[in-house]
C-alpha cells in the first residue's frame, strides 16, 4: 500500500496541462525543483516514469504511456475530493444522499432504483460514477452513503448485499455480419473480430480471455466501448442491459451465448457502511 499527497496529484495534473515543469512552478508559486521532486516522488511510488523529459535545452515534457494511464485516475481523485469538500460545506441540515457506482447509472436496474428513491427522498440525491478501487475508502470516509459495485468489498467496516444478476452475451452493431445469429455457438466465430473488454466486468469475463481474436483492447470507458462497436465494427461480451436502449432501437444487437457453452454471469452488489443501509425496502427488494 502507498500513500500519495493530494498536492502531488494536483502538481502532476498542472504539469500535464502546461507541458513543462517551469510553467507549473509559476502556476503554483514554488521553485522548479519542488515540482521535479513531487513528480519524482509519484514516479517512485508508482514504479513508472510519468513524463518523457525534453532533450537538453528544451523545457517541454510529454506523458509516457504510464502517465497517460495514470492521468484519468488522478483527475478522478481530485474531482471526488472537490465534490466531497463541496458537500461537507453545505448546510448541515440539508438532507443530501450521495450514491457512488462503478456501474453505468443508465443500467435499467440502477436507473429504476434511483427513480424510486427520488420519489421518497426529501431533498437532494448526488450521483457519482467512480472507479471500484475508490469506493471502499469513499464509503468509510463518509463521502458516499451507498454504492453499486460489481464485486463485494472485503472490509470489516462495510457490508455488501447481492442485488441483481444477469448473463453475458455478445454485443455487436446492427450492421455487423454476426447480428443475424440467434446464438453464439462457437467462440471460434470471433477469430477475425476486434474484441473489447470492459474493465469493470473483467473479473467476470475470464472465460472469454482465451478467445483467439484478431485484435483486442481493455478500457474502463463505457462510452469508448459503445463508440468502437458502432464505428470500428468491434464486438464485446457484456450483459444485455449495458446498452438496453440501443438494443431496443436495433442500433446494437445482443447475441445470447448458446447453452452448450459455459455461460458467464455477473452479480451486482449494494455496498454500505456496516449497520447503515439506507432505504432497504427499495434497494434490497
Amino acid at each position: 500500500m502507498f500513500f500519495i499527497n493530494v498536492l502531488y496529484l494536483e502538481t502532476f495534473l498542472i504539469v500535464c496541462n502546461n507541458g513543462n515543469f517551469t510553467e507549473a512552478a509559476k502556476r503554483l508559486f514554488v521553485p522548479q525543483p519542488t515540482i521535479s521532486n513531487r513528480i519524482r516522488y509519484l514516479e517512485e511510488e508508482l514504479g513508472q516514469e510519468l513524463f518523457v523529459r525534453g532533450k537538453k535545452g528544451k523545457r517541454s515534457v510529454e506523458l509516457t504511456r504510464a502517465g497517460k494511464m495514470f492521468q484519468p485516475y488522478a483527475e478522478q481523485v481530485i474531482e471526488t475530493l472537490k465534490t466531497a469538500k463541496s458537500e461537507i460545506n453545505q448546510d448541515a441540515n440539508e438532507n443530501l444522499m450521495t450514491i457512488g457506482s462503478s456501474i453505468a447509472l443508465t443500467h435499467p436496474f440502477i436507473y429504476e432504483k434511483i427513480n424510486l428513491l427520488n420519489g421518497v427522498h426529501n431533498k437532494n440525491i448526488n450521483l457519482l460514477i467512480m472507479d471500484h478501487s475508490l469506493i471502499a475508502k469513499s464509503l468509510i470516509d463518509g463521502i458516499l452513503d451507498i454504492a453499486f459495485v460489481t464485486e463485494p468489498i472485503n472490509n470489516k467496516q462495510l457490508e455488501s448485499y447481492p442485488i441483481y444478476k444477469e448473463k453475458f452475451g455478445l454485443i455487436v452493431s446492427g450492421e455487423h455480419p454476426l447480428a443475424e445469429k440467434k446464438y453464439l455457438e462457437d467462440i471460434a466465430d470471433l477469430e477475425e473480430e476486434y474484441l473489447i473488454f470492459y474493465k469493470p466486468f473483467s473479473k467476470d469475463q475470464l472465460m472469454f480471455r482465451n478467445v483467439n481474436c484478431k485484435k483486442r483492447i481493455i478500457t474502463n470507458q463505457i462510452e469508448l466501448v459503445n463508440d468502437l462497436i458502432h464505428n470500428q465494427n468491434a464486438v464485446s461480451f457484456l450483459p444485455p442491459n449495458t446498452f438496453s436502449n440501443e438494443v431496443k432501437k436495433g442500433r446494437l444487437v445482443h447475441i445470447p451465448i448458446h447453452t452448450d457453452l459455459h455461460i458467464c454471469e455477473i452479480q451486482y452488489y449494494l455496498a454500505c457502511r456496516k449497520y447503515e443501509i439506507f432505504y432497504e425496502d427499495i434497494f434490497l427488494s
